[in-house]
């Protein structure tokens, strides 16, 4: 073969933008993912199908949190004032504040030791949850001691990709604040502040959310045997690739659900029934962590399909 032939026999590379247009292609054809409400349902299922070994491991968390970070301690205070505003019609968004924060505090006690072991309980709980649902949707069936026994081992690459997804969450934390700060050495104008406050905000909260939507199923890939958090962020960012809105319109809907399904629930109680608000609230509260990694685990095997 003379060497003219040979060089038209060559591959033809692709350009940047031709791999573009292909991969785009290649991401149409995979399984249209379920919508947010199929996801949930889905979630109801698999509490409903194990109902057992996960209720056994949720039961398991209370205990240890109750012990370790005084559960219920902090719960006394937020309810009457949340009561009272809620009582009070022109405080209905210090009511609607005052329940978010709860409820993203998990009715904590407010002390810095409490909030430590709480954090430290949730990632173990992550990774009990996780091991137990890897392994019933995969038909194997488990005991509670052997979720807690054996889903330690990829502890420090899990506590990396954490590391990372907090990373990405400070220019939210650390940005919108400073913003602030100098937007109103800047301004004097309320209304003009007030704007811009909130475009630099959204506009913060949008970048985190984006980074974000992609590293949280790099927790659940890390867990995987013999994988590092660099290949489970790699792998994560490739399999959101060209449908990340998508995945961040379901990613946004956990949130909300919860704060609405929360609220429809614990609100009448704390208006008619409060001395029922603590016991209801922190089981609840448990249910919560099971919930969230039910749901990104479905939409997470969804992407494989």
């Amino acid at each position: 073969m003379s060497r003219g032939e040979k060089k038209g026999s060559r591959t033809r590379k692709l350009t940047r933008g031709q791999k573009k247009t292909v991969a785009k292609k290649a991401a149409r054809k995979r399984t249209k993912l379920p919508s947010s409400f199929r996801l949930t349902w889905q979630v109801l299922g698999i509490i409903r199908n194990y109902w057992k070994p996960l209720g056994g491991i949720v039961l398991v968390y209370l205990v240890l949190n109750i012990i370790f970070a005084s559960g219920i301690s902090g719960l006394g205070s937020s309810v009457t004032e949340i009561k009272a505003n809620l009582e009070n019609g022109d405080r209905f968004w210090n009511a609607l504040g005052g329940f978010g924060s709860l409820v993203g505090s998990g009715g904590a006690s407010g002390s810095q030791t409490a909030s430590i072991l709480q954090s430290i309980l949730v990632i173990l709980e992550s990774l009990v949850i996780i091991w137990a649902l890897r392994q019933l949707l995969a038909g194997n069936k488990i005991k509670v001691k052997q979720a807690y026994y054996l889903s330690m081992a990829p502890l420090i690459p899990f506590l990396i990709v954490v590391a990372v997804i907090f990373i990405q969450l400070l220019p939210l934390t650390f940005g919108a604040p400073v913003i602030g700060t100098i937007l109103t050495a800047i301004f004097n104008s309320g209304a003009l502040l007030t704007s811009l406050f909130i475009i630099f905000f959204s506009a913060l909260a949008a970048w985190s959310f984006y980074m974000i939507s992609s590293s949280i199923f790099a927790l659940y890939i890390v867990t995987l045997p013999d994988m590092q958090p660099r290949q489970a962020l790699r792998s994560a960012k490739n399999l959101v690739k060209y449908r990340r809105w998508a995945l961040m319109r379901k990613v946004a809907f956990l949130p909300i659900f919860i704060l609405v399904v929360m609220a429809a629930v614990v609100v009448p109680l704390i208006l008619f029934v409060s001395f029922l608000v603590a016991p209801v609230f922190y089981i609840l509260s448990m249910l919560v962590i099971l919930f969230i990694h039910s749901y990104l685990y479905s939409l997470y095997r969804s992407m494989l399909e």
